[in-house]
């Protein structure tokens, strides 16, 4: 008599973070001292960050999944310019993370994000 034990493994996707947002990647001009804003999305689903721009994308991990009032993050990230810093910082009074990038003294990016019902999501409409 042989008996069959099966378990299985459910992921409750309503309980990992979930955040949407806007971002802005400044774009390096040859020949010039200035640099072009270009305006994108956020999305962050538990730990995994995504920004999208109309020519590219950026996705990288954070050290750890946002929580609303947590600690703010600085951490490095390797890319095809050099070594870039991120800082992410939750805002109480917006209800939302904001977050940046920095890269050779410059914002390369700048992001915002926060939980799908917020009010500031009417800001992709900019």
């Amino acid at each position: 008599m042989f008996l069959t034990i099966r378990t299985a493994v459910i992921v409750d996707f309503r309980t990992m973070a979930s955040y949407e947002g806007i971002a802005t990647m400044y774009m390096s001009m040859p020949m010039a001292a200035q640099s072009l804003p270009i305006l994108g999305s956020c999305a962050v689903q538990d730990k995994k960050i995504n920004l999208k721009f109309p020519l590219s994308s950026v996705s990288f991990d954070l050290p750890e999944a946002p929580q609303d009032g947590g600690r703010d993050v600085e951490f490095k990230m390797a890319g095809p310019r050099g070594e870039m810093t991120l800082r992410i910082a939750y805002k109480s009074d917006m209800k939302a993370f904001v977050g940046q990038g920095v890269q050779d003294g410059q914002n390369a990016l700048t992001f915002v994000f926060y939980k799908p019902d917020s009010p500031l999501k009417h800001l992709k409409n900019l």
